[in-house]
């Protein structure tokens, strides 16, 4: 039976609350040189919307059981299974649970995949503006950060496969992380660009990790396509990062699974993580993660459409009444990259108008590198109310410029 959400039920996460939420407090230092106390919090990629009933249920089932030992196995073969099925349904994608392996973040993953396929001399590929800690991770395995800038125009990127092309013949280019979809920018890449890109990564030897944390927000007249249907020959070079994190906002939660069709690349991958001493599921983990993706199809269903919904308010407003600020319509994520370069106005002191005056905590653009300065990125995975909250603070803090 399909059941309606109340998106727009606002939930206090500040101090009060008691869900000590990195997004609502303490998150002052983040913004060093900022004052951004009683900020309107909408940086971090978490939602402000309750989790699915039925996941709700789940963790509270197992917490009255009273005792929170070691976690059997059984729990994450459940998962799988769970997520087994959301892949076919919701991406047409058949994954054996045995080329699933467990692991507490996307972040972990990739770090992972860095110190055991590549050396201290190699590079990394990184497509910016792209999600910061792909460049904290490079940085704090001591490996080279090798950027193939995506190509921009009027707000809408695309990559540039032949600069890519370039950059993977270097024999010291070992790896390269994708973002699909893209997070801060919102493409969602096309069968064509991903397999034309993954071709190039597979011809030259590079080993391809593919981050889809994002998989299950594309909006109207868009498609996903994973990384893992483009070819034999491009799977088995192929690494795959999923969550139910974003989508069922348990990030929290601390549940991932990494996809890796080769055996071979799968049994070295799981042997770092094994000698690296990655920690087991918590106790809720993969509890809620089988609840989220067993039962979670029509909150999905009715998320990206409040989702999208919110995109539409906000273009339309600054268009109406900010301008010179331009937001281009994500075709994924809940992440809006908004560009402030029609201001005219330095990059840091936009960023100390939108921080300190209008007193709204978003991602700072310079944080995703090369090309990133003059934007800012908000999450708009939040009740109507706090988006309009939002844009009014803009408009008071930007109209008399």
């Amino acid at each position: 039976m399909k059941r309606h959400y109340n998106f727009d039920k606002v939930i206090s996460r500040d101090a009060n609350s008691g869900s000590y939420s990195i997004k609502w407090q303490g998150f002052e230092d983040k913004f060093p040189g900022y004052d951004v106390r009683g900020a309107l919090g909408m940086w971090i990629a978490d939602m402000d919307f309750l989790c699915p009933s039925e996941v709700i249920a789940a963790v509270k089932k197992r917490a009255e059981h009273g005792i929170y030992g070691y976690i059997s196995p059984d729990a994450v073969e459940a998962f799988k299974e769970a997520a087994a099925g959301w892949f076919e349904r919701r991406y047409n994608y058949r994954v054996p649970t045995d080329w699933m392996l467990f692991i507490s973040g996307v972040v972990p993953s990739i770090n992972a995949a860095i110190l055991e396929f590549t050396e201290p001399t190699d590079g990394v590929i990184i497509q910016n503006p792209v999600y910061y800690p792909f460049s904290d991770s490079i940085i704090n395995c001591g490996r080279t950060i090798i950027n193939n800038q995506l190509i921009e125009n009027n707000g809408f990127y695309t990559m540039d496969l032949n600069g890519l092309e370039e950059l993977a013949k270097d024999p010291k280019t070992k790896l390269i992380i994708l973002c699909n979809p893209h997070n801060p920018v919102g493409r969602v890449w096309t069968e064509d660009e991903l397999y034309q890109a993954g071709k190039i990564c597979s011809d030259n030897g590079v080993l391809i990790f593919s981050d889809e944390i994002h998989a299950d927000f594309i909006m109207k007249g868009h498609k996903f396509v994973t990384a893992g249907k483009l070819s034999s020959e491009i799977s088995e070079n192929l690494i795959i990062s999923f969550a139910p994190s974003k989508t069922f906002n348990i990030a929290g939660l601390a549940a991932s699974l990494i996809v890796i069709p080769d055996k071979a690349i799968r049994e070295k991958l799981e042997k770092r993580m094994n000698i690296n001493n990655y920690p087991a599921p918590n106790v809720f983990a993969p509890i809620a993660g089988e609840a989220a993706y067993l039962y979670g199809d029509n909150y999905v269903d009715e998320l990206i459409d409040y989702i999208e919904k919110n995109f539409d308010y906000v273009i339309e407003y600054l268009k109406e009444n900010l301008p010179a600020i331009e937001m281009k319509k994500p075709e994924g994520t809940y992440l809006g990259w908004v560009d402030f370069r029609k201001t005219g106005i330095n990059h840091k002191e936009i960023y100390s108008i939108v921080l300190e005056k209008a007193k709204l905590a978003v991602d700072l653009g310079e944080w995703f590198g090369t090309g990133g300065e003059d934007f800012l990125r908000f999450n708009f995975a939040c009740p109507r109310t706090t988006v309009e909250t939002a844009m009014e603070r803009l408009k008071v803090a930007f109209q008399n410029l």
